[in-house]
């Protein structure tokens, strides 16, 4: 699922930010430490020489710090990337990787996504970089499934009982009212809520709702909450659902629920093909799944050989790196994209607003898989 609903036949959706390569003066080591040491829950003590000997692999923590809204009523809030503007989708995913290193600034996130939440409707829309015009939102399957998942990240890894209690009427709200009330004949979620005109079911915003749905019930039912088998069941359903997606005859995954299996374009074709598996989606059919989950970067590495070391995009789609280190284990390919990424798209550590932060956290994910850590993994169970 990626950003802002085009018209074609079958729509298909581009990145909804900022094209022109504007950015921020760099912030540098010593802001970048004091973002971790007032968003991390135990920071170190941090001194000019610290900051600035030895620098990081990847430099996440100033290019996140980079993106942070800090005042105004979107406080907490991210920019996708430099001075664009806020995708709440895109900030889900990469906070998702920092969230056992800065959990207060997950939580104040967090918060300030529940409070821009529509009382009504219970969805959300996107800002403008003015951070004041709204945006239609490109979904609300996928905003709120990859919402589920880093709040209930959060809860786990914090233990913070205290916010979830809190919160949970509207979590709750939110998983029933963006996805578990949207279900099609066919299983699948539409993309928006009815009665919108755009009803389609696409592959990546499936997984990563069904991601959302199970990750949210699986923490239900460890609390005993009353409703957990109920959003337990709806998960199970959706995984069904979702393996109809794949065309046996074709030996793919159909890109949505409207588009047929043919086709080789990177995205949205190529791409879709490893969120199955990527997010862990399941149905009653073992074996079928262990093939069709399996598939997918199968198909990409006879498609395009070389995509780990040449742009496929003018987004980085380091999502696919991460992947491969962290279904596959081929961190060696991960790493290699992770370098073509930094060439291209980071030229002299620079974010020439294309890193959007999502990227920015799949880096992160594939430095940690490639050092041995599990702790960002975030659409694999832990």
């Amino acid at each position: 699922m990626i950003c802002s609903i085009l018209k074609p036949a079958v729509p298909v959706r581009d990145v909804g930010v900022t094209k022109r390569p504007t950015r921020r003066a760099l912030m540098g080591g010593l802001i970048a430490g004091a973002f971790w040491a007032k968003h991390s829950a135990a920071a170190p003590v941090q001194t000019t020489e610290s900051l600035t000997a030895a620098p990081p692999v990847f430099p996440w923590l100033r290019l996140l710090s980079d993106l942070a809204i800090t005042d105004g009523p979107y406080q907490g809030a991210f920019r996708a990337t430099p001075n664009g503007p806020i995708n709440w989708y895109f900030a889900n995913l990469g906070l998702a990787f920092v969230t056992s290193e800065l959990p207060i600034l997950v939580r104040d996130y967090l918060d300030a996504y529940l409070r821009s939440i529509d009382p009504i409707r219970i969805d959300i829309a996107d800002v403008g970089t003015d951070l004041k015009t709204p945006i239609m939102a490109d979904s609300n399957d996928a905003y709120a499934g990859t919402f589920l998942t880093l709040a209930t990240k959060y809860a786990s890894v914090t233990g913070d009982q205290t916010w979830w209690n809190r919160n949970l009427v509207l979590l709750k709200a939110v998983a029933y009212r963006n996805i578990a009330a949207q279900v099609k004949a066919n299983g699948l979620v539409r993309a928006f809520q009815a009665p919108h005109e755009n009803d389609i079911g696409y592959l990546m915003d499936q997984c990563e709702a069904y991601s959302g749905i199970r990750d949210f019930s699986q923490r239900l039912l460890e609390l005993g909450d009353r409703d957990a088998a109920y959003f337990a069941g709806f998960g199970a359903n959706l995984g069904t659902a979702i393996h109809s997606l794949f065309d046996a005859n074709a030996n793919r995954w159909r890109w949505s629920d409207v588009s047929p299996a043919k086709g080789d374009a990177w995205y949205p074709n190529l791409t879709a093909q490893i969120y199955p598996h990527l997010c862990d989606v399941h149905s009653p059919d073992a074996m079928g799944d262990y093939y069709r989950l399996r598939r997918g970067y199968d198909l990409i590495n006879q498609t395009l050989p070389d995509w780990m070391n040449r742009p496929m995009d003018s987004y980085p789609w380091l999502v696919v790196g991460y992947y491969a280190a962290c279904r596959q284990g081929q961190t060696a390919n991960s790493l290699s994209m992770l370098s073509t990424v930094e060439e291209y798209f980071l030229p002299g550590l620079v974010n020439t607003g294309r890193m959007l932060i999502s990227e920015i956290g799949y880096a992160k994910g594939i430095i940690d898989l490639a050092a041995g850590q599990r702790a960002s993994v975030v659409c694999v169970a832990q």
